[in-house]
């Protein structure tokens, strides 16, 4: 898990619909305030994993470390059809 990679939430943009919240099986977000997506535990997010940002409807979800990228797939399933922890 990462302590340099994490979503951060553009409250301006977002638009509560749970997608992000229902989505990460990681317990980065916090379950009871669901659907809006409160960051409880950041280095629970895994590092390079965008399935969060990329179900938002909203765009709402940028990374904390998104600048640093090194490839762009965690190796965790959010980049393909396999199913895997975030796809």
């Amino acid at each position: 898990m990462s302590k340099t990679w994490y979503p951060v939430i553009d409250y301006g943009k977002c638009m509560e619909c749970g997608v992000c919240t229902d989505k990460c099986q990681h317990g980065v977000y916090d379950q009871q305030k669901a659907p809006t997506p409160i960051v409880v535990q950041p280095e629970n997010c895994v590092h390079g994993c965008r399935g969060c940002g990329e179900l938002c409807p909203a765009e709402a979800i940028s990374y904390v470390g998104e600048n640093n990228r090194q490839s762009n797939s965690c190796g965790c399933g959010c980049s393909d059809d396999s199913g895997g922890c975030c796809g």
